[in-house]
């Protein structure tokens, strides 16, 4: 297996293991453990157990990042653009559901400076979808109303997700994914919007 390999095999391991169990109950024991690799092996690729969760948080983001540059480099009217931004929040809890989970529940064990900049990454992504938020209201598709507060209230709801969905469970992804949007939307949307 090649670095690059190890290293991916490491982190998915990690995330799965720091999602079912949690970071401080996952040692790097456990995770050597599922992989059957040594320590020195682990520690080749990482130096601590907080740089293997630091980087499954940036993975965490830049899939948001990734989702959110093919959404906003396309073709599709702002009302789509808009709509598709929220759904990308929601689809990483079924696509990438380790590491966004371990992400949403384990950041806080990160160190301040590391906290701070995953912060300041997310940030970005919800600047960029207020940004267009703020387009629609331009252009008359949406109502009026506050995009930062908007915006905030809208990632929270759909963050939360990663606190009770599960694959395996009776809630199918893209029933949540068109309920959790049509409600959004709504709430969203002036009368002529609805038209668009």
């Amino acid at each position: 297996m090649g670095g690059a390999d190890r290293r991916r095999e490491i982190l998915a391991v990690a995330a799965k293991l720091f999602r079912e169990r949690g970071y401080y109950s996952t040692s790097l024991d456990d995770i050597m453990g599922v992989i059957g690799i040594s320590k020195p092996a682990v520690y080749y690729y990482f130096k601590a157990k907080e740089d293997i969760l630091y980087e499954i948080c940036l993975l965490h983001i830049r899939n948001l990042e990734n989702g959110s540059q093919a959404i906003v480099d396309s073709d599709l009217s702002i009302k789509e653009k808009v709509s598709k931004l929220f759904e990308n929040i929601v689809i990483q809890y079924h696509s990438n559901r380790d590491i966004s989970e371990a992400y949403l529940r384990e950041t806080a064990h990160l160190s301040l400076e590391r906290r701070k900049e995953i912060s300041g990454m997310l940030k970005r992504q919800e600047v960029l979808v207020k940004e267009h938020v703020d387009m629609g209201i331009k252009e008359g598709v949406f109502r009026a109303v506050d995009s930062v507060h908007v915006v905030r209230g809208i990632g929270g709801m759909l963050n939360w997700l990663g606190n009770w969905y599960d694959p395996d469970g009776p809630d199918d992804i893209h029933s949540i994914v068109s309920t959790y949007i049509d409600f959004i939307m709504h709430g969203l949307l002036t009368e002529g919007g609805n038209r668009v």
